[in-house]
């Protein structure tokens, strides 16, 4: 389960490619994009509807009042809540606050279909909730409540004047040593938490130039401090400024703005965000898997798996399920499941979202004990070649994504999603994979795959990966075989190149060969060691549907479709660069893992951007051709960081802003930082993080730490972090 390649393209991609030839000229490295728009990027039309309510028109300046939520949203995800009937439910992060679905299907025109997060109070306790009556301890967050950050008081400081005030309504506030240049009372007393309002919030909670339909409980929440005149850095210069928090919110008051614009809800979205996602939260599974895959004759293909996974318990609490992802399982009469049993004994499980299969425990597994999971099931092949499909004409069989694997546990709960057309359908953790591969009919069969490969005497493969974030295995007793035939062999210092393809691609598969093994060793000397021994490269079925027309990488794996290989190779156009691009993708999200469904930049963007490297450094003269390709549809419609589930219009507009804005973000990087500096930083990247998982802030942290240069204007206008 990996990435899509840099460009989809269509059955019409060559009358597309010659358009290009007469269109104006791509933006070049040193252009910057469209500035983005800010009404774009919601998951869900009720959310949008909420903010086009309370911000719309703010976005469209028909108002002058300050923002209640932000100029769109900047992060999706699915978190966990185990109350919520899925297991976990859809959030959007803004500025000021965080919107939420928990139930897709409760009724949409009640006011609470949408809610909104109790984000400053989980701050302020340092618990994240993930079910009605259990969470994490995170302790409370660190981070400055007001100001340019850095500096001033935190949610932590708050945590200690969160308990019962008096009642105090028309008093003056205590300006301490804030010393503001006018003085603010009390408002009302809210009895159900104990605390005051200051009279200029509530006043502003209330004003007349609310939006209808605006409710201050379900937008604030209630009062948990005091509010309290604090001294914080503003625009450089430091100044008084009223603070109070409430359970959803923080208001503050700054006598220094301009009027109407003095009260502010303050960036708590960005502060919680910031708190939570700020490094990986990853347990340590320890995970193994022992697969058997039969492989049925032509014309259907039929395959029979039987695994068993072994799992090491490493979430900090006795885990009481285990979810594993069967993207196969989308497809109806595609996936069938047979026993799955626990300890050997048959297992309660559930579906979740139609992809997630979710296995109880008989009993809760405690912190470092193991439990061993075994399941069968049947595939049918779909005829639809391409990377999850059987190609009968062909008759070459691609298994990417169809090995049920266990999900990661992150952030409080296991990490799943519904199916997503865009993107990758790949979120996986490195465990240790063996995977035994045979004919159930006795047939000669070619197999390549993940993994080091040993073909047995009686027609099996046996492939051993240890690490792999997963598997994907392309099946053909007409490939030539290149254990057996050198040609179709490359060596790439001390990893081994091998090429599936048929006797007819004889060619076009060692051009491809030549192109990936110089791209597998510039990664290895310049960003670090591959891992793995062995890199497979082979032909996947023609693509039948349009939607699967793209290459496609998984752990030691590229893919491409076979009607690609009788097109001409064009030195610094997409057929030339595609095989290095995926080569990348060894580095980032085979090595250097994340979450490439709420986090695809972390991967496509990177990758991306350092095949435009290899190109610049390794190709000058193919430079600017390449880097036109990479980088000509870039849009800023949202944020770079906006993941798989953004709201997106389509593929193109998905891939114009992941990969096209993510390479023009860190281009800019790059060149602010100078070469020594960015290398030496991405090396620090992957020594840091190869065989575990990303987080969306580390790079960011790792790129700073290595320069004097200032990025922060650089990634709050790209990803908006």
């Amino acid at each position: 389960m990996t990435k899509i390649a840099r460009i989809k393209l269509t059955l019409f991609l060559a009358l597309w490619l010659a358009a290009l030839a007469i269109l104006p000229a791509a933006p070049g490295p040193t252009q910057a994009a469209p500035t983005a728009a800010p009404s774009e990027g919601f998951a869900h039309a009720a959310i949008r509807a909420r903010w086009e309510r309370d911000d719309g028109p703010v976005a469209a300046r028909r108002v002058s009042r300050t923002w209640l939520w932000g100029p769109g949203p900047f992060y999706t995800n699915y978190e966990p809540f185990e109350d919520a009937p899925e297991g976990n439910y859809l959030v959007q992060y803004f500025d000021k606050g965080r919107l939420e679905i928990s139930d897709a299907d409760a009724d949409p025109a009640s006011p609470w279909f949408v809610t909104s997060g109790l984000l400053v109070k989980e701050m302020v306790t340092g618990r994240v909730q993930t079910s009605a009556n259990g969470g994490y301890d995170l302790g409370p967050a660190p981070v400055p409540v007001a100001g340019d950050g850095g500096s001033g008081p935190t949610y932590a400081d708050f945590a200690a004047l969160t308990g019962r005030a008096p009642r105090r309504e028309g008093q003056t506030i205590d300006p301490g040593r804030a010393a503001p240049p006018e003085s603010q009372a009390y408002g009302p007393y809210e009895e159900a938490s104990g605390h005051n309002w200051a009279a200029v919030f509530r006043q502003f909670a209330t004003a007349s130039d609310r939006p209808a339909g605006f409710d201050w409980l379900y937008t604030l929440g209630l009062p948990i401090t005091e509010p309290q005149w604090v001294r914080v850095p503003v625009a450089g210069v430091e100044r008084p400024v009223l603070v109070q928090l409430f359970e959803r919110r923080l208001l503050t008051y700054n006598p220094a703005n301009p009027p109407g614009t003095r009260v502010e809800m303050g960036n708590a979205g960005r502060h919680y965000w910031q708190w939570r996602y700020g490094s990986p939260n990853t347990a340590d599974m320890k995970t193994s898997y022992d697969v058997s895959v039969n492989v049925g004759r032509a014309p259907q293909r039929e395959v029979t798996v039987s695994q068993r996974v072994t799992l090491t318990s490493g979430t900090g609490a006795p885990l009481r399920r285990v979810v594993f992802r069967a993207t196969w399982h989308r497809w109806d009469g595609v996936f069938t499941l047979g026993t799955v049993k626990v300890g050997g004994a048959n297992a309660q499980i559930a579906w979740r979202y139609g992809v997630n299969l979710e296995v109880m425990l008989p009993q809760p597994l405690a912190v470092g004990a193991q439990a061993s999971i075994e399941m069968d099931y049947r595939l049918k092949p779909r005829p639809v070649g391409g990377r999850t499909g059987y190609d009968r004409a062909a008759d070459i069989l691609s298994l990417g994504d169809a090995i049920v694997s266990v999900v990661p546990w992150e952030y409080g709960g296991w990490s799943y999603y519904p199916y997503s057309e865009l993107g990758d359908f790949g979120n996986g953790v490195a465990a240790d994979y063996r995977v035994e591969m045979r004919s159930s009919g006795g047939e000669r069969l070619v197999v390549g795959g993940t993994g080091s490969a040993t073909h047995n005497p009686d027609g099996t493969y046996v492939f051993e990966a240890k690490g792999a974030r997963d598997v994907a295995y392309i099946i053909s007793p007409r490939f030539v075989d290149p254990l057996q035939d050198a040609s179709m062999t490359r060596q790439a210092g001390d990893v081994r190149l091998l090429g599936y393809f048929l006797p007819e691609q004889r060619e076009a598969g060692r051009r491809q060969l030549d192109l990936s093994a110089p791209a597998l060793a510039w990664f290895a000397e310049t960003i670090g060691a591959y891992p793995f021994d062995t890199f497979t490269v082979a032909a996947m079925g023609a693509p039948s549907l349009r939607s699967d027309n793209y290459a496609q990488e998984y752990p030691g794996v590229y893919l491409v479709p076979a009607p690609w290989l009788r097109l001409a190779i064009v030195p610094g156009e997409w057929t030339w660069y595609i095989p290095v691009h995926e080569v990348g993708h060894q580095w980032f999200y085979s090595t250097v893992g994340n979450n490439q469904i709420a986090d695809p930049w972390l991967d496509e963007a990177l990758t991306t951007y350092f095949t435009a490297e290899y190109t610049r450094l390794k190709h000058p003269d193919l430079y600017q051709t390449a880097w036109r390709s990479m980088t000509g549809s870039a849009q800023r419609s949202r944020p770079v960081s906006a993941g798989v589930f953004g709201g997106y219009a389509n593929e193109a507009q998905y891939t114009a802003v992941v990969y096209d804005s993510g390479t023009l973000m860190l281009d800019r990087v790059r060149r602010a930082m100078g070469d020594a500096d960015f290398y030496a930083a991405i090396r620090e990247y992957y020594r840091q993080y190869a065989g575990s998982r990303a987080g969306p802030l580390a790079l960011v942290r790792i790129l700073q730490a290595h320069t004097d240069a200032d990025l922060t204007g650089i990634f709050s206008e790209y990803l908006g972090y």
